[in-house]
């Protein structure tokens, strides 16, 4: 890869691994190019020859990382201004354990409820309308061709991990969360650590579909939503 003006990252913009690395990068306020993929033939990843999937993070000095928690583990060395990654042994312990509860648990909770039928799945894809890069043709393809094959792997998905109620199940996930909140501000006490900016960028990922009416109806974890939107977003 050539040298870059700036880190880019290679997304879709509705991937809830992808907004993990993107609410790293605002807290940390890094700069960097988000580059839309397509998610069919995702042409704009064809250099990376044995990761296929998004994200991948290419740095300014060309440097190649992927998968959405090495990405994080790398921004946070290579950019040390405010870091979340939590440096005594219970509280990396706490911030493991929630960290692999985020990636297994909290964001396979959301395909079974968000793409549980054809109408929801469009309604989440209606997002590549608004992508520019792709033109008409391409937008309508990329909706309609991944909102059908979505719909099926999220009954796969709601099958093999016994989830009858998608609605309940996230509830659970939320309630979870919040006790693991407990009366902090962040899990990582008066600041977010790693675990929090990933479960946000799960959560935010979902933050215009009708499905995150669950987040706002858990004050609790509304609360810390906002609080740690305020940090790693709009203060960006």
């Amino acid at each position: 890869m050539k040298t870059t003006a700036l880190p880019k990252l290679y997304q879709y913009n509705v991937c809830p691994f992808c907004w993990k690395v993107k609410a790293l990068l605002g807290y940390k306020k890094v700069p960097y190019e988000a580059v839309e993929v397509h998610p069919l033939n995702k042409k704009e990843i064809k250099f990376s020859k044995d990761y296929k999937k998004v994200p991948i993070f290419i740095d300014a000095a060309g440097n190649q990382v992927n998968d959405s928690t090495p990405i994080m583990k790398y921004i946070d060395e290579k950019y040390p201004e405010s870091p979340v990654f939590a440096q005594g042994a219970a509280e990396r312990e706490k911030e493991a354990k929630w960290l692999k509860w985020a990636d297994a648990t909290l964001v396979r909770a959301l395909p079974p409820l968000i793409y549980r039928n054809l109408g929801d799945s469009l309604q989440a894809f209606d997002y590549i309308t608004q992508q520019e890069k792709f033109n008409w043709l391409q937008q309508r393809t990329i909706k309609y061709s991944g909102a059908l094959v979505m719909t099926m792997v999220a009954k796969k998905s709601a099958k093999e991990q016994g989830i009858a109620d998608p609605e309940a199940h996230l509830k659970t996930c939320l309630k979870d969360w919040a006790e693991a909140l407990g009366s902090s501000n962040y899990l990582g006490g008066n600041k977010p650590n790693a675990a929090d900016l990933a479960a946000f960028g799960i959560l935010k990922s979902i933050e215009t579909l009708p499905a995150f009416r669950w987040v706002r109806d858990n004050r609790k974890v509304w609360d810390w939503y906002q609080r740690v939107d305020r940090a790693a977003l709009q203060a960006a």
